[in-house]
C-alpha cells in the first residue's frame, strides 16, 4: 500500500502549476512595489544631482526602471504591504507580472479592473498585454475628444442662442422705440397743423388791424386838410398872437410833428417789413414753431408731472434730433 503511485490527470497538474504561476507573480508584483517604496524613500535622501549615480552604483537600476518601481509602489502599494492588495485586487493584479503590471498604469486607475478582465494577463504575452493597453488608450482619447468637441458645441449653441436671444431683445426695443418715435411724430404733425391754423388766423387780423390804421391814416389827413382850409379862411377873427406865443406854438407843433414823425417812420418800417412777402413767412412760420415749441414742452411737462418718464426722454430726444438736424443746415 505504501508504494501506491496516484497519477494526475494533466488538467490537475495544470492547475497547481498556474496556481503557483499565480502566486509567484503576485509576490514579485509585490516584492516590486516593495522595491518601489524603498526607493522613493532613498530618493528623498540622496543630494540633488546624485540619484543616477547612486542607482548605478549600488543597482545597476537605470533612472526608468527605478522610475517604474516607484511608480508601481505609488499605484498599487500606499497601503500597508503586510495585505497589499484587498480581495478584489488580489484577484485582478496577482494575475500580472511586472511588466504587465507597469503598462497596466498607462490606463487610468478606474479602467484597470475592467481592462484585466477583458484582457486576462495570463493569456497574453507583454507585448500583446501593452498593444491592447495602447489600443484602449486611443479608445479613451477618442472618447475624451469626442467628449471635449460635443461639449464644445453645446457651449457654441448656448453662445449662439444667448446672442440670438440678445439680438431679438435689441430688436423688438428698436421696434418699441420706433413705433413710439412716429407715434409721437403723429401728434407733433397734428399740433403742428393745428398752431399752423392758429397763425394764419393771428395773420389774417394783422393784415385786417393794418387797414384799420390805413383808415385811420386817411382820416388823418382828410381832418389836416380841414385845418389847413379852415387856417386859410377863419371863420372868426382872432387876434395876431406876440412873437412869444407864436414861438411857443411852433416849438409845441415842432415837438409834435417829430414825434409824429418818428412814430410815423417806425410804423412805415414795420408796415415794409409786414408787406415784404418773405418777412410774411417767415414770421408766419417762426410764430408756428414758437407755439409748436411751446406745446411740445407742455406735453413733455405733463408727462414729467405724471411720472412717465420714459416717455418724457423719448419726446425730449424727438425735439433734440430736430434741433440738431436744423442747426447741422447752417453749419
Amino acid at each position: 500500500m505504501d508504494n501506491v503511485i496516484i497519477i494526475r490527470s494533466p488538467q490537475e497538474i495544470a492547475a497547481e502549476i498556474n496556481a503557483i504561476r499565480r502566486r509567484a507573480a503576485r509576490q514579485l508584483l509585490e516584492d516590486s512595489v516593495e522595491v518601489g517604496r524603498l526607493l522613493t524613500e532613498a530618493k528623498q535622501s540622496v543630494s540633488h544631482g546624485e540619484w543616477g549615480g547612486w542607482l548605478e552604483e549600488n543597482f545597476q537600476y537605470s533612472s526608468t526602471e527605478a522610475n517604474n518601481l516607484m511608480r508601481l509602489y505609488e499605484a498599487y502599494g500606499t497601503r500597508e504591504q503586510i495585505g497589499l492588495f484587498e480581495e478584489d485586487r488580489t484577484a485582478i493584479f496577482g494575475r500580472m507580472n511586472k511588466s504587465q503590471a507597469i503598462a497596466l498604469l498607462g490606463l487610468p486607475d478606474a479602467e484597470r479592473a475592467a481592462f484585466v478582465e477583458a484582457n486576462p494577463p495570463e493569456d497574453l504575452s507583454v507585448r500583446e498585454f501593452e498593444k491592447r493597453i495602447e489600443a484602449a488608450k486611443a479608445e479613451t482619447d477618442a472618447a475624451v475628444r469626442k467628449a471635449v468637441e460635443a461639449e464644445s458645441a453645446r457651449i457654441d449653441a448656448e453662445n449662439k442662442a444667448r446672442e440670438a436671444a440678445d439680438k431679438l431683445a435689441e430688436a423688438s426695443a428698436r421696434a418699441e422705440a420706433a413705433e413710439n418715435e412716429a407715434a409721437e411724430a403723429k401728434k407733433l404733425k397734428k399740433e403742428l397743423k393745428s398752431s399752423r391754423k392758429l397763425a394764419e388766423d393771428r395773420a389774417g387780423e394783422i393784415q385786417r388791424g393794418l387797414l384799420s390804421l390805413n383808415e385811420l391814416r386817411e382820416e388823418k389827413d382828410a381832418l389836416q386838410v380841414r385845418l389847413d382850409e379852415l387856417e386859410k379862411n377863419p371863420v372868426v377873427t382872432v387876434r395876431e398872437l406876440t412873437d412869444e406865443e407864436r414861438a411857443g406854438m411852433e416849438a409845441a407843433i415842432r415837438e409834435t410833428l417829430a414825434g409824429e414823425a418818428d412814430a410815423l417812420r417806425a410804423e412805415n418800417k414795420k408796415l415794409r417789413m409786414a408787406a415784404d412777402p418773405v418777412m410774411q413767412k417767415f414770421r408766419r412760420h417762426f410764430d408756428d414753431f414758437r407755439e409748436a415749441y411751446d406745446g411740445m414742452k407742455t406735453v413733455i411737462d405733463e408727462a414729467e408731472a405724471e411720472n412717465e418718464t420714459q416717455t418724457a426722454d423719448n419726446l425730449k430726444t424727438a425735439v433734440r434730433r430736430l434741433v440738431a438736424a436744423m442747426a447741422g443746415e447752417w453749419k
